[in-house]
């Protein structure tokens, strides 16, 4: 059982480096797109306006707006910043992925309002952050408790004689 607990060791430390480097490019990512001097919908306002024309003759519901777009974007845009960090910090401190989103969405609001004129600083927007850190530590919360019930059921049959200890069914 020991092998099985090494090669597991290794495994587990191959993921958190892994998951360590994928966040740390996000967040490189993050700070590229919300500390640049402009916008990146900068001069994609026609465009967009005729989309939105477009999608309301349709039948899509006029609150989406511009300002619906844009907090839905803020949303999605923290999705995997909260799902990595979700994955990186310990199970039991699942919630500091929720802090580190809603701190990473204050100092890059707080910068754009101090260092950055081109842009517009906003609360809505630590909100908007904020809620997708939320909903992606939510969902590696989840996909983590899926894989401790699968790791659970796994050592039970490698216990009980239906698995190797390697994971592999035994056939007989």
């Amino acid at each position: 059982m020991s092998t099985v607990v090494a090669l597991a060791t290794r495994a587990g430390a191959f993921r958190v480096r892994f998951v360590a480097t994928l966040t740390v490019l996000y967040v490189l990512v993050v700070l590229l797109v919300t500390l640049w001097p402009t916008t990146v919908d900068q001069g994609l306002d026609p465009y967009i306006e005729r989309l939105l024309q477009k999608l309301w003759s349709k039948g899509v519901p006029a609150f989406v707006d511009y300002g619906f777009i844009e907090f839905s974007a803020n949303v999605v845009f923290f999705v995997p910043f909260g799902f990595l960090l979700g994955l990186l910090f310990p199970y039991r401190f699942w919630w500091l992925a929720i802090a580190g989103g809603a701190l990473l969405s204050v100092a890059v609001e707080t910068a754009q309002g101090l260092f950055l004129p081109g842009r517009v600083s906003s609360a809505q927007d630590v909100v908007a952050n904020t809620t997708g850190a939320v909903i992606g530590c939510l969902v590696a919360v989840a996909v983590r408790m899926l894989i401790l019930h699968r790791d659970v059921l796994v050592i039970r049959d490698v216990a009980e004689g239906r698995r190797a200890s390697n994971g592999l069914p035994v056939h007989k």
